[in-house]
């Protein structure tokens, strides 16, 4: 189980869906060096400088947040049961409550849709009942997701679009 890397008004929390065995091996978030995260958080201009597994530690530094959608290690989400994805979406929430961050960005559109909304589509969600918290979903950063593997770094530069033009709109 990896630890969740929180702190009040964040710019952005990443929610994973769960960690892989390779992650908790290891300790860090998104651990494999095929993973995309760390490269599209830095390709998108999300981040400044070049961002590795070792800095999930410091990822509050940034503004952002990391936690996962359910907690149990697991080789694969097939593994996890449809009682998990309720009971941590229920735990989710009460952490995005607490925190209140600006954006909570789902990495990968499964666990979403397992938790709450089986119609989420990728990009913002229109989703009422998060407090002043945006909800936006960017493709899975895992080489198993083979099929949205070139458009991660989009999406993430869509994220951050999408975070700027929230901030635009605070500054009105």
């Amino acid at each position: 189980m990896l630890p969740d890397y929180l702190a009040p008004n964040l710019e952005i929390i990443f929610v994973g869906l769960n960690p892989g065995r390779y992650s908790d091996k290891v300790g860090h978030y998104f651990a494999r060096s095929t993973n995309l995260f760390w490269t599209a958080l830095y390709e998108s201009g999300l981040v400044s400088q070049r961002l590795g597994l070792q800095d999930d530690v410091r990822i509050n530094e940034f503004g952002f947040g990391l936690t996962d959608l359910v907690p149990r290690v697991t080789p694969n989400i097939d593994s996890l049961t449809r009682d998990e994805f309720g009971a941590g979406g229920e735990i989710l929430r009460a952490k995005i409550e607490r925190f209140a961050p600006r954006v909570t960005c789902f990495v990968g559109i499964t666990g979403f849709r397992a938790a709450f909304d089986r119609r989420a589509v990728f990009g913002a969600q229109s989703s009422p009942d998060w407090g002043n918290t945006k909800l936006f979903i960017v493709p899975s950063t895992s080489p198993r997701n083979a099929h949205y593997r070139p458009r991660v770094v989009e999406w993430f530069s869509e994220l951050k679009r999408f975070q700027h033009s929230l901030k635009q709109e605070q500054l009105s």
